[in-house]
């Protein structure tokens, strides 16, 4: 045990020493992208400037010098990079207000987005899977193989706006927007919560249904399996305990992954149909609005999340099975 504790130490410390790596060169390759563009976040002034008479270039220069936008480019990502160890996310132009002040008002909205969709998506997906791989070719097989290869094909915005037509304007069941004023702990607010978890659960759904599937039958046809049956356990105990505990494995992946999506997937493109103010929504506006310390910090948190929830699922391997062992 104490040599599995030091190996396992061992590769967290080298995982979280390449996941900075790979987090430093995001953070720079988006910063690098966000600032080559033609236009700077002063731009947005120019019509509040024009209107009251002023010079342009002048308050826009003025507007620049006060956040650093006219030093070099290798002097703001140092200054950036720098404001960032100390906690200092920036300033967001767009909202006027710190960017560590909007992360904490959006975040929530994005994770109970992500949260219940896959929830619902793996459970209701698991075990369909599960059936569909016990009773391989019947009528419930063919059924859920067809059903997820439409779920997996659907696009995300595309299912959103069909289910806003159709349950919001011409059945008037939900709203058409999402209202931000209702509590989030609230039944009202899972009420307008259904179409967008329906909207990303689906494909979830359909991809948890195929990989569950795969991962049983695979299993189904091993010699543990016979021999687990000719001593006469009951079939439940079959799948249950044996089948499904060495499928598992490579669903966690698949689940830990969607856990991290809560900005690029399906979420982003949802939170803009349904009008969710998650990071997906502040991110996509940021972007119009030449918003740099928006982007460059939300998509560092997605890429953190992403890589972190790699080196968990990883550890979780271990002990799901210990014949793993990472060097």
């Amino acid at each position: 045990m104490p040599m599995k504790k030091n190996w396992l130490r061992d590769y967290i410390i080298k995982r979280l020493f390449f996941a900075l790596i790979v987090a430093l060169g995001i953070l720079t390759v988006t910063f690098i992208l966000v600032r080559i563009g033609p236009t700077s976040p002063a731009d947005k002034y120019l019509a509040n400037i024009a209107a009251r008479g002023q010079d342009v270039s002048q308050a826009v220069a003025a507007i620049e010098a006060r956040y650093g936008l006219d030093k070099p480019l290798y002097e703001q990502y140092i200054n950036y990079v720098a404001n960032l160890g100390r906690g200092d996310w920036g300033w967001s132009f767009s909202t006027s207000m710190p960017v560590i002040e909007l992360i904490k008002t959006h975040w929530i909205y994005s994770f109970q987005l992500i949260f219940l969709s896959s929830i619902l998506g793996a459970l209701v997906g698991i075990l369909i899977g599960i059936l569909s791989a016990v009773r391989q070719y019947s009528k419930t097989d063919y059924i859920a193989t067809f059903f997820s290869f439409i779920g997996i094909s659907i696009p995300n915005f595309w299912l959103g706006v069909m289910l806003i037509l159709l349950f919001s304007v011409k059945l008037g069941l939900f709203k058409t927007y999402y209202d931000s004023g209702i509590p989030i702990f609230s039944l009202d607010n899972l009420r307008q919560l259904t179409l967008p978890v329906i909207t990303i659960t689906t494909g979830m759904l359909a991809g948890y249904t195929r990989y569950t599937r795969s991962a049983m039958l695979d299993n189904l046809r091993k010699e543990f399996v016979r021999t687990a049956r000719a001593k006469g356990l009951p079939e439940r105990t079959v799948i249950g305990k044996h089948v499904f505990r060495n499928a598992v494995l490579p669903l966690i992946t698949i689940i830990m992954f969607d856990l991290g999506s809560i900005v690029f997937a399906g979420a982003y493109f949802t939170e803009i149909v349904f009008g969710i103010p998650g990071l997906g929504r502040i991110s996509f506006n940021a972007i119009f609005a030449d918003d740099y310390a928006v982007v460059v910090t939300v998509t560092l948190i997605s890429a953190f999340l992403i890589l972190m929830i790699n080196l968990i699922t990883d550890i979780t391997y271990t002990y799901l099975d210990p014949r793993i062992r990472y060097d």
